[in-house]
């Protein structure tokens, strides 16, 4: 049975999702960009994993703002 996902892994995703979309990228264009696996990226979008501070640094950089904006736009 697969974990249950986290309130903040699922704002976090959706957080970056949306500002992906706001950006007019589409998910694996924007996975190349940021040097991930698109199915990973996906699952990061989806709140299934916590992800790294090294991965959110790379998701971050691709979307060209700071770390701390994706986690201010999570409410985290």
């Amino acid at each position: 049975m697969p974990a249950k996902k986290s309130a903040a892994a699922r704002a976090l995703g959706e957080a970056m999702r949306s500002l992906r979309r706001e950006r007019g990228l589409a998910q694996e264009a924007f996975a190349a960009r940021a040097a991930l696996d698109r199915s990973y990226y996906g699952a990061i979008e989806r709140g299934e994993f916590n992800v790294t501070l090294d991965t959110l640094v790379k998701v971050a950089a691709g979307l060209g703002v700071c770390p701390s904006a994706l986690l201010r736009r999570a409410r985290l």
